[in-house]
């Protein structure tokens, strides 16, 4: 549930340093001892100096594991745990700032800290109607109320993550070290968003200090299937300069496979074949306060090596089936932001650069001995959005303008006849545009209202050797009133209809002679609208939603024969219409027990001309219950259960599998303690993910993860 805030406009005007415009900033202050970073196992001692590290860190784990355990058993006479404040940014209007009652829901660092893993993907299930899978490329994707991949925004620090060649991005490979928290907002979003987001938006806020003082974390863990992983976190604020550093190395030889798992081809043994991966990141993050506002400036590098799984239920000997792996996949950004409130009207502004490269090798067998093509991928980009604030007495004007230009090259390489004969490489560029004006009350105990209106557009000027398009423009609008019933009951209701342009790689893209091209798909149009009843109380908090969104020209893709090879076509269908309700709740049971959680029933239906199916590998009902037991000693258990409900996959002759339903039960239980004399903190924690070693099958032939586990330790200082 949200957490109330409340806290002064001028602390709000000397705190938004480096922000995105348009934003809510919470404080959170957070005990030490729940603040702890996350990652998880990922990196495999098959590739480069890895194997060298791996005959290592096993004695090293011994030496460090027997001495931590000792310290920890050690009675100190009184902890003295370090407290620090932590921010969060959250994207949507001004009028929510300060606001005890808004529509955007968080997971805080606390429940980050516990996920220990790497990358992001594993976090997304704590978020209410989210649905998380790893596709045939082997790209982590999630689904908020059944909105594909494409309709929803992924945010850092402002800036949007998603590569604009396909308006996404492999989510297991985000850095989630450097995160204070993951917060969402679905619904018809503020226009200062920017297009594509008929889905939602996803916002990832990194750490910050709020007080003077410095703060280092040091993280190791190995676990199941030879999986390691070491991090690293310095952050540091001296008066109005901060500055936040990280850096993560993971390695795993690959996933486990359920026991329950139908996976008649390319798959032997326990592990999954070909998912070995090997992932680090580095990130720094700066902030200033000035004269004239406040900016800041966030470099975040991540890369990976990694094989991706083969869908196991296809026959090699019929069907065309990806056998790929990443040699190498990179992802580099710069993000500027900046707060100006001289003069008439405020200023906010966000500037990005970005850098994506990647390399896919496809290969001939399951033996992945034989490389039969390469695709080189490398895509640059730059963007900004500018909020121009005015305030007119009880209201406040807001315009607002977004752009970003993408350019793609790409080039396939058939490597029977060698690079030098194969096709040269294509040039593909995008830009993508809103500008608009949103008009909001001030936000007081008494509600907000606020309604805003862009146009959003896309243009193509280069289509690589496909034809040229006349590009895409449709309006944008978005709603929204809330309102107290009590000092503990309030009303929401939320309303606005949104675009989702096809991508570039949609409308041109082939994928190693996967797809077909289509050139003539048409844009979505989402009409959006929900209305919810919030309860905050002291020991029990709930929200309940109810949701519509009807979709023309949804977006999807069959499978058709091309010169007797079955090949996959994107395609408009009628719509799609999705309708349902969702729960999210807290509840402090006693002063160390909670539970929080969330569930959500919807019914998605695509609407084709012979009438009605099911969107294919969308789950009809989805949950996720939390519960936290605070012990003796320093000592934290924690379980959540996660239920996937039924849903349905897409066989080869375009007919409908159902997918089975699924509950999973994870684990974790740490003993923590902080030693006042040496300023250390120290936490030695372990988990097992899927305890039951549950099948989930989010799509066919591509079953997640089974029993998994893990051991590490934490030192803060």
């Amino acid at each position: 549930m949200d957490e109330p805030s409340s806290y002064s406009r001028s602390s709000q005007r000397t705190c938004r340093a480096g922000h995105f415009p348009e934003l809510i900033i919470i404080y959170l202050r957070k005990d030490y001892a729940a603040a702890l970073g996350s990652g998880t196992p990922l990196f495999t001692s098959q590739h480069v100096t890895s194997n060298l590290i791996y005959r290592l860190r096993v004695p090293v784990w011994i030496a460090v594991l027997c001495a931590l355990a000792d310290v920890a058993v050690a009675q100190v006479a009184q902890d003295s745990l370090l407290s620090y404040d932590l921010s969060e940014i959250v994207i949507g209007g001004e009028v929510r700032q300060g606001a005890r009652i808004q529509r955007v829901h968080r997971v805080g660092l606390s429940a980050l800290a516990r996920q220990d893993r790497p990358g992001i993907a594993g976090s997304l299930r704590l978020l209410p109607s989210a649905s998380v899978q790893t596709n045939s490329r082997g790209e982590t994707l999630v689904y908020i109320r059944a909105a594909g991949e494409r309709q929803v925004a992924i945010f850092l620090d402002g800036a949007p993550l998603n590569v604009a060649w396909d308006n996404r991005i492999d989510l297991s490979l985000v850095p989630a070290n450097i995160l204070g928290s993951i917060s969402i907002e679905r619904g018809a979003v503020s226009a200062a968003y920017g297009p594509n987001v008929s889905g939602g938006a996803v916002n990832l806020q990194s750490r910050r200090l709020q007080a003077d003082g410095k703060l280092s974390e040091l993280t190791a863990q190995i676990g199941s299937h030879e999986s390691w992983q070491t991090k690293a976190m310095f952050a540091s604020r001296s008066g109005q300069t901060s500055i936040l550093a990280g850096a993560t190395l993971a390695s795993t030889a690959g996933l486990s496979v359920s026991g329950d798992a139908n996976l008649p081809f390319g798959q032997q043994g326990e592990t999954r074949t070909n998912t070995d991966r090997q992932v680090g990141n580095i990130y720094v993050r700066l902030d200033r306060e000035q004269n004239f506002g406040s900016w800041g400036l966030t470099f975040l590098h991540a890369f990976a090596e990694k094989g991706v799984a083969p869908e196991g239920h296809l026959n090699p000997e019929t069907e065309n089936v990806r056998y790929w792996r990443y040699p190498l996949w990179r992802n580099t950004m710069a993000i500027l932001n900046g707060v100006s409130e001289k003069g008439p009207f405020d200023l906010f502004a966000t500037m990005w650069i970005a850098r994506f490269q990647q390399e896919i090798d496809q290969y001939q067998d399951h033996t992945y001995e034989v490389v039969a093509q390469k695709q080189e991928d490398l895509d640059r980009s730059w963007g900004m959005r500018l909020v121009g604030e005015r305030d007119l007495g009880p209201f406040t004007l807001r315009g607002i303008g977004f752009v970003t230009s993408s350019t793609h090259l790409q080039r396939d390489i058939d490597t029977e006849i060698g690079p030098d004969k194969s096709a040269g490489r294509l040039r593909y560029q995008s830009v993508l545009y809103s500008s608009g004006l949103e008009i909001a009350s001030v936000s007081n105990d008494e509600g907000h209202w606020a309604l805003g209106l862009t146009l959003d557009g896309l243009a193509t000027p280069v289509t690589g050797d496909k034809p040229s398009i006349s590009g895409f423009q449709a309006l944008s609008a978005n709603m929204e009133y809330i309102t107290p019933l009590s000092q503990s009951v309030a009303f929401k209701l939320n309303a606005g209809s949104k675009p989702r342009f096809p991508t570039m790689r949609e409308l041109f893209g082939t994928a190693l002679n996967r797809f077909l091209p289509n050139p003539d798909l048409k844009a979505e149009r989402a009409w959006i609208a929900e209305s919810s009843l919030q309860v905050l109380g002291e020991s029990i908090s709930f929200e309940t939603t109810l949701f519509y969104q009807r979709t023309k020209n949804t977006i999807d893709q069959i499978n058709v024969m091309d010169d007797n090879v079955r090949k996959r076509l994107r395609v408009n269908l009628d719509g799609s219409r999705v309708y349902g309700v969702e729960v999210v709740g807290r509840a402090e049971l006693m002063e160390r027990l909670s539970l929080d959680g969330h569930f959500t029933w919807m019914r998605p239906v695509a609407i084709v001309e012979d009438g009605n199916q099911h969107l294919m590998e969308k789950p009809e009902m989805l949950g996720t219950i939390s519960v936290q037991v605070d012990g003796f000693g320093g000592t934290t258990l924690d379980a959540t259960a996660i239920y996937t409900g039924k849903a349905y996959g897409q066989a080869e002759d375009n007919s409908e599998i159902e997918l089975s339903t699924s509950v999973v039960l994870n684990i974790r239980l740490s003993g923590r303690k902080y030693f006042s004399r040496s300023g250390v903190f120290a936490e030695i924690f372990g988990g097992v993910d899927n305890v039951f070693d549950t099948l989930q099958l989010p799509q066919l032939g591509l079953p997640s993860a089974g029993r998994t586990s893990r051991i590490g330790i934490n030192l803060s200082r």
